[in-house]
């Protein structure tokens, strides 16, 4: 029976070390968000949070099919506006749960 209790105590102390293990190395790690487009863009025409139109420091990425963004808040709608290579023009509102991080 000692040894049961041992073996718990050893988990729950274990498996609190590693969840602020987990903390601490995404502290640590810096995020950059990308969106990807559906085709090859030119330009990025608008780039808002979409609750309260405040700009976002984004970049198309080197192939153009997606856009990379610094000082993304996590949890925030994003609305694009972005001109394609075929000339055509996009305007759309994305989700958080379509925004990746990218790990630098």
């Amino acid at each position: 029976m000692l040894r049961l209790l041992f073996f718990i105590l050893i988990y729950v102390v274990g498996s609190g070390w590693c969840s602020a293990q987990t903390e601490l190395q995404d502290e640590l790690l810096k995020y950059d968000y990308q969106i990807y487009l559906p085709k090859p863009a030119k330009e990025i025409k608008e780039l808002l949070f979409e609750k309260d139109c405040t700009p976002i420091n984004g970049k198309l990425s080197e192939h153009q099919k997606s856009i990379i963004m610094k000082g993304y808040e996590k949890g925030a709608k994003v609305h694009v506006k972005v001109l394609y290579t075929d000339g055509t023009e996009d305007e759309f509102v994305r989700s958080p749960c379509f925004i990746d991080p990218v790990i630098l």
